[in-house]
């Protein structure tokens, strides 16, 4: 009888050691994912840092680029190098914001402000036609969201055709005050 009692009050404190070790191992993962989830936000903000300084140390070509101006080899490679930081920026939070929900902009906003971009600046949309894919599908989420995304750039900036004609440049974007 005793021995009965025992196993039984052994065999509850071992299910009770089972949920508990459950319970911390939710919690680990619940941490782990909110790491992970800060240190993606941390490291989009370091690359967008990157890409204002890399802007800004380059402005006079950046402005160049943007208007269209004809360029060096030089200050092709430098305007490049800013779009497809731009490029990849853009996409990165676009992509985060669809599948996670973090970010501090909605998935329309990256769509919208990057076809305006396009669309006010020639030099800009002649970088674009230079990188068609802007990003090969080289993973999962590439091959699903890419198709989506360059659609929704596309989309809007026929929209923006149509109703600006002759669009407002942001010099202030584009490098100059």
């Amino acid at each position: 009888m005793i021995s009965e009692k025992v196993h039984d009050w052994l065999q509850l404190v071992g299910m009770a050691a089972v949920v508990a070790s459950l319970v911390f191992v939710g919690l680990q993962i619940k941490q782990s994912d909110e790491i992970a989830m800060v240190e993606l936000l941390d490291n989009a903000a370091i690359r967008n840092f990157e890409l204002n300084t890399l802007r800004a140390n380059h402005a006079d070509e950046w402005h160049k680029a943007c208007l269209g101006d004809e360029l060096s080899s030089s200050e092709k490679v430098i305007a490049s190098s800013i779009f497809f930081s731009f490029v990849q920026n853009n996409w990165n939070a676009w992509v985060r914001q669809k599948i996670t929900g973090y970010g501090p902009t909605q998935p329309d906003y990256l769509t919208d402000s990057f076809a305006a971009n396009l669309h006010r600046y020639p030099g800009l949309r002649k970088i674009s036609l230079s990188y068609i894919d802007w990003r090969a599908n080289n993973s999962e989420i590439d091959a699903v969201y890419m198709p989506i995304y360059r659609n929704a750039i596309r989309n809007r900036l026929a929209e923006l055709e149509l109703l600006e004609t002759n669009p407002d440049y942001d010099v202030m974007w584009c490098g100059h005050q």
